[in-house]
């Protein structure tokens, strides 16, 4: 049963009770003045009636029969059947005195016990469906066990407020039916916006978090409108933020296999030679510290790479002065471990310090060596070079992109070489670098010709620059221009 119908019938019945106690009510009051109204007309004839007889039986009759307290039925009966006397009767002990009347009343001795009709009393009785009023007077004056009783058809009245009853319950019951009807109007006007409101909780439940309701009241109905609009714009916060956390938790997954192969593969590299190859103590001692080496940073780049997808935020990312070179150095250095086949070449004498983080840094430029690599020949060349403005660049001459692929590729899990999409490639390398440049303030340029190889660029920002020196193939140097000079 819908709402507005539960209203409408609690309207009709609270109406229909209402209706009922009322005209009740009403009915019982206008019944007990009518009543009360006959009771004195009454009353008033029946005492002139009875002071009639008493005066008229004093005067007329007295004699010494009646001195004697004897009663003569005969003058009694006489004065009854007058005209003013009309609907009395009269009675004693022995029973009937006169009774002109088509009602008979029995004696009661009981009546002087209990004081009963001893002045003007009187009591309704229903006969046959008639109501009759019965008012009576003992009259000591005529005898002492002398009852006068008067009696009157009220059925009329009983008559006329059961008329009024239902002639109040037909029009109470045509009130009620008009007021349920407009209550009926009325709910499923006020109870419109519900319908709207459960079209757009089926929207949201179905996950379309754009439908807003629309209602401008000032209503309770306003209120509820606002308040789910504000947990709608909640909930699709919510999940939102879901979303971009299970986004994250992908990419956190993917960036960690992706940057723990490099350092994996030296791990495992120099394990099966300290397993299968007997090194002098020097050589194992120095294999070992490999080993150790990469472990550390595998264990540093892991929470990096959580706090840079956003998952957690920590102090695990440090920024620090770190020289360029000597981390383009072990970024070509672990490449070349990889990538055997390859020819990855460091050129120039340039370098410079920025503000940055070491670790981050060097997988930066793993990556970018990683996706030369992947794009190259064995044999090809990569080059790696730095510049004095603050760039570094990684240029090797594969197969190049495609044009309409280069804005694509920074993309998390996009490769743009559809043979590696099944392969051992998450397309996460490029999506990776874009996070590191950005949390350094770089830039990160890509450039490339299809056939002809690709050069992956970051830039600097200046003010993060402290200077450039020569490098003496050491990965040492001596600052000419900058901020400060270096320790």
């Amino acid at each position: 049963m819908k709402l507005w119908q539960k209203i409408m019938l609690s309207v009709t019945g609270i109406l229909l009770f209402c209706g009922l106690i009322s005209g009740w009510l009403v009915g019982a009051h206008l019944r007990e003045r009518q009543l009360s109204r006959a009771v004195r007309i009454e009353r008033s004839n029946f005492q002139t009636a009875e002071e009639m007889l008493i005066r008229l039986y004093q005067t007329e009759l007295y004699s010494d029969m009646l001195k004697e307290e004897a009663i003569s039925q005969t003058v009694l009966d006489s004065l009854l059947h007058q005209e003013m006397f009309g609907g009395c009767l009269l009675l004693d002990e022995n029973g009937i005195v006169s009774n002109p009347t088509e009602y008979e009343i029995a004696y009661d001795s009981s009546w002087a016990e209990k004081g009963r009709f001893e002045r003007d009393d009187y009591q309704i009785e229903e006969l046959d469906g008639e109501y009759l009023l019965v008012m009576g007077s003992r009259l000591p004056e005529i005898g002492k066990t002398v009852y006068l009783f008067s009696i009157r058809d009220l059925t009329d009245i009983y008559e006329d407020v059961g008329a009024f009853m239902r002639q109040f319950l037909l029009i109470w019951i045509s009130v009620m039916i008009a007021a349920s009807v407009l209550t009926a109007a009325a709910a499923g006007l006020v109870l419109s916006p519900l319908g709207k409101l459960e079209k757009a909780a089926r929207a949201v439940s179905g996950g379309d978090y754009s439908h807003r309701v629309e209602i401008r009241r000032k209503d309770e109905t306003g209120r509820l409108a606002a308040a789910f609009n504000i947990m709608e714009q909640e909930v699709r916060r919510q999940v939102e933020e879901l979303r971009e956390t299970g986004e994250k938790q992908k990419q956190l997954l993917g960036s960690l296999a992706h940057e723990i192969r490099t350092p994996m593969t030296s791990v495992i590299g120099y394990s099966d030679t300290l397993m299968h190859v007997k090194l002098d103590p020097e050589s194992r001692q120095k294999a070992l510290k490999h080993i150790y080496e990469q472990s550390v940073y595998l264990q540093r780049l892991s929470a990096k790479m959580m706090e840079l997808s956003g998952l957690y935020q920590n102090e695990a990312i440090h920024l620090e002065r770190c020289e360029i070179r000597q981390i383009l150095e072990n970024a070509v250095w672990m490449a070349e471990k990889r990538w055997p086949d390859k020819s990855f070449w460091l050129l120039g004498e340039e370098s410079f310090s920025v503000e940055g983080d070491p670790d981050l840094l060097l997988s930066l430029f793993v990556n970018l060596l990683d996706n030369a690599a992947k794009a190259s020949a064995p044999g090809q060349e990569i080059r790696t070079e730095v510049f004095s403005e603050g760039r570094v660049s990684v240029r090797d001459f594969g197969k190049g992109i495609r044009p309409e692929e280069l804005e694509k590729i920074r993309e998390p899990f996009y490769t743009a070489d559809p043979a590696r999409k099944s392969g051992r490639g998450l397309g996460l390398g490029l999506a990776i670098c874009e996070q590191i440049v950005r949390l350094h303030g770089a830039g990160l340029r890509i450039e490339s010709s299809e056939g002809e190889g690709t050069e992956a660029s970051v830039v600097f920002d200046l003010q993060f620059v402290y200077g450039t020196m020569k490098n003496s193939g050491t990965g040492s140097g001596t600052l000419e221009t900058g901020k400060e000079e270096l320790p």
